[in-house]
C-alpha cells in the first residue's frame, strides 16, 4: 500500500495595491487616448493605402474567361447552321460555354461587385463589329472556334495555377472542360 505524503497547506495571500482614485483615473485616460492614437493612426494608414484587394486582382484576372466563354457560345450557336455536322457537338460546346460564363460571373460578384458590374460594358468602343485593322469581323468558322477554345483552355489553366481556393477550382474544370471540348467533341 502506498503511503501519503502529507503536506502542509498553502498559504493564500492577497496582495493589495494601493491606487488612489486619482491614479485610476489617470491610468484609464491614458488607455483610452492610446486607443484613439492607435485607431486614428491605422484609420489613416489605411485610408491612404488605394491599391486594389487581392480579391479585386482575382476577379479582375476572371472578366477575360467570362468574356471569351461568351464569344464561344455565341461563335458556336452561329456555326450550328453553317456545319449541320458538327451541329450536336456546337450546341454542346455552347451550352457548356455559357454554363462557365455564369459560373465564372457568380465567382466575379462573389468577389468583388463592382468588378462584375464591368462585365457587360464592351473592351473597347467599336470593337463588336470591327477587328483591331477596322476591317469587319470574320465570319465564324470552325477552326477559328477550336483555336478560341485552345486560347480561353490556356487562358483559363493559368489563372487556375495562380489563383487560390475555389476560383483556382472553377478555372481548373473550365480549362479541362475547354480542353475536353476541343479534343473530342470538335475533334
Amino acid at each position: 500500500m502506498m503511503s501519503r505524503v502529507s503536506m502542509p497547506p498553502i498559504e493564500r495571500r492577497t496582495v493589495r495595491y494601493p491606487i488612489d482614485r486619482r491614479t485610476a483615473l489617470r491610468g484609464g485616460l491614458l488607455a483610452g487616448a492610446a486607443v484613439v492614437g492607435a485607431t486614428a493612426a491605422g484609420v489613416g494608414l489605411t485610408g491612404c493605402d488605394s491599391s486594389p484587394s487581392p480579391e479585386t486582382l482575382l476577379a479582375e484576372t476572371l472578366v477575360p474567361l467570362v468574356r471569351s466563354a461568351r464569344a464561344d457560345e455565341s461563335t458556336a450557336r452561329a456555326l450550328v447552321s453553317v456545319e449541320p455536322a458538327y451541329a450536336t457537338a456546337l450546341g454542346v460546346v455552347a451550352d457548356q460555354r455559357a454554363q462557365h460564363a455564369r459560373a465564372l460571373r457568380e465567382e466575379i460578384i462573389r468577389l468583388d461587385q463592382e468588378v462584375a458590374a464591368t462585365l457587360d460594358r464592351p473592351t473597347t468602343p467599336g470593337t463588336a463589329s470591327t477587328s483591331p485593322t477596322g476591317a469587319p469581323p470574320a465570319a465564324p468558322s470552325l477552326a477559328r472556334l477550336r483555336t478560341d477554345l485552345d486560347s480561353a483552355a490556356g487562358q483559363a489553366r493559368g489563372v487556375a495555377l495562380t489563383a487560390g481556393g475555389y476560383a483556382s477550382g472553377v478555372t481548373g474544370s473550365v480549362a479541362a472542360a475547354v480542353t475536353s471540348m476541343r479534343e473530342v467533341q470538335l475533334a
